[in-house]
Parts: C-alpha cells; structure tokens; sequence
C-alpha cells in the first residue's frame, strides 16, 4: 500500500497538467493487489483563457467534490459540448467518466477534490464483499448529488492533507477506502443490470452520451446516435422509447423547440439563422412546427419573449 512507484506519473499530474499548472496541490495514491485509488486536491485562482486538453483515456472515473460552486464553465465529452447547469453548488459530488475524455473550461476560480477510482479496482472491493461486479455509475451527467458521506470525507480528506504527521498516509489510505465502497454500493450500476437494462432499454452511460449527443448537435442522425451507442438503429430507437418514453426524433425535437425559444428571445437573430441553427430543415418547417407544438409561431413567441413585463398600476 502507498504512493505511486517512482517511475510511474503520479495520476494528480495528469489533472493539474489539462488545467496548465505545474502540479497538482495535494496528492494521494494507494496501490494495492490490482489497482489504486486515489485522491488529489486541484485549485486555481486564476483560469485557463481556453478549453483544457482532454483528460488521458482510463476505464476510471472521477468523482469529484466541489470546494467552491462552479459557475460560467464548459464541459466537453468525446471532443463535443454538454449542456451544463449554469450553477454547481460547492459541496456536491459530481461524476466524471473518464472513459469519455472530459474537458473543461473554467473562467472563475476554481476548488475542488477530485477521487480517482479505476472500475477494476472498485470491482475488485465487490469480488472481496460479495457483491455483484458494477460497469457503471448510476447519475446523471451535470448534476451534482448533496452527499453527505463523500462531504464529510473530502472535508477529512483536506484536513489530513493540511495537517500532516506520521500517520497521515494510513489515514488517507483509509479514507480512500472508505469514500470507493460507498460509491460501489451507494452508486454502482453492475454489469448484470447493465445487461438487464439493454434488454429494456438504454444503459445509463447510453442514456447520457445520446441526450448529451443531442444537446451538441441538434441534426445529428439516428444513425450516429445508435453507433455512438454501440447497438443498430431500431434496438437504438426501440431501447429509446423504453427509456425516456419519447422516441429519438420527438426528444431531439422538444430540444430544437427550447432552443428556439431562446433564441428568439434574442432579437439579432433572424427567424431563417435560428431554424438553420436549430437543425431545422427550412423556416417554413421552423414556422409550422413551433405553431403546432406550442400553438404560436415564432413571429408571436418572439413578441411574446421581447415584451416588457407588465406592472400592474396602484
């Protein structure tokens, strides 16, 4: 048990590297029989002007507790934009699937403790506890979990690293072990269900990389999305239904509908540039299918979106 060997990089490097700074903070791997956990503490006052390079490939995820909130960010997969939230709270855990190469663009200050866990590692817990081996983390992509037990652990995680002694080590040794068991059983989807629910329908880690697909590319095909997904087109749109209860199309056409709104809310936008913008195939498209949906057209929704608020006179 204990740090990296000498020759090997240490995994908080690796982070501090896609974020331009020369190290990480503070920095702890444990090694043991098959794999290694690890915890390292990445903060920075003054951001990146641009978007990180991605994080190295790795059937690993991070799950990361935020130190300060998040706010005025980009998070990219797979060399693509995900819809965020326009706020995270400090405090919450947020998952990071590393098998996906995240980026990250940060134009505040940022704090944040980032675990390092290997699925092989966490499986290996599960063989050892008897429980039933996990290919995936149950969560949804952007929004953070208020958990206690991964706060309060971070929170023993900096004191330990601000307060070092001789048996500092073991004492994070131990938290690292703690914090991969309790995500193993708290959050870990096994690979049996994961089987289970592709019968159904999509796998959780489907589910996310097609929504969030979708969100980038607004006219991306059903074609790419099952591809993306590793399955053929109908178990693609079959397996859809079964899980959100729309099939692909509708979904992507709820989306293209928001995203209209907001831009009509914006009034330097043409109609023609927002139907283009919103993958739709002509403005007479646009026009007929935001007045059957909502039942105004868009000439009327931006009227709607444009006016002042009325106040009611005393």
């Amino acid at each position: 048990m204990g740090k990296a060997s000498p020759d090997r990089k240490p995994i908080g490097d690796d982070f501090a590297a896609v974020y331009r700074m020369s190290s990480s903070r503070w920095h702890r791997e444990r090694t043991m029989g098959r794999g290694s956990l690890a915890v390292t503490e990445l903060k920075f006052d003054k951001p990146a002007p641009d978007l990180s390079e991605p994080l190295p490939y790795d059937d690993a995820f991070l799950v990361s507790v935020l130190l300060l909130p998040v706010a005025d960010h980009e998070l990219w997969k797979n060399g693509r934009p995900v819809s965020v939230n326009e706020v995270r709270e400090a405090g919450h855990t947020h998952f990071f699937d590393l098998r996906q190469r995240p980026q990250g663009l940060f134009r505040r200050p940022s704090h944040v403790l980032h675990f390092y866990m290997p699925l092989a590692t966490l499986n290996m817990f599960a063989e050892q506890e008897n429980v039933q081996p996990i290919s995936d983390f149950d969560y949804k992509q952007s929004v953070g979990k208020d958990d206690p037990v991964m706060r309060h652990l971070a929170a023993a995680t900096l004191a330990a690293f601000d307060d070092r002694h001789a048996g500092s080590d073991l004492l994070l040794d131990s938290i690292l072990t703690a914090a991969g068991v309790h995500v193993l059983v708290k959050y870990g989807a096994s690979s049996r269900n994961a089987r289970e629910q592709r019968a159904y329908g999509l796998a959780p880690w489907q589910e996310r990389h097609a929504k969030d697909l979708m969100e980038a590319s607004l006219d991306i095909s059903l074609t790419d999305l099952a591809r993306e997904c590793g399955l053929s087109v109908s178990q693609f749109r079959r397996a859809f239904r079964r899980t959100t209860g729309l099939a692909p199309h509708q979904w992507l056409l709820a989306r293209r509908v928001d995203r209209a709104k907001t831009l009509l809310s914006r009034s330097e936008f043409s109609l023609a540039e927002i139907a283009l913008a919103c993958g739709f195939a002509s403005q007479s498209h646009f026009n007929t299918t935001l007045k059957r949906l909502t039942g105004a057209s868009p000439g009327r929704w931006r009227r709607l979106l444009s006016s002042p608020p009325i106040i009611a006179k005393r």
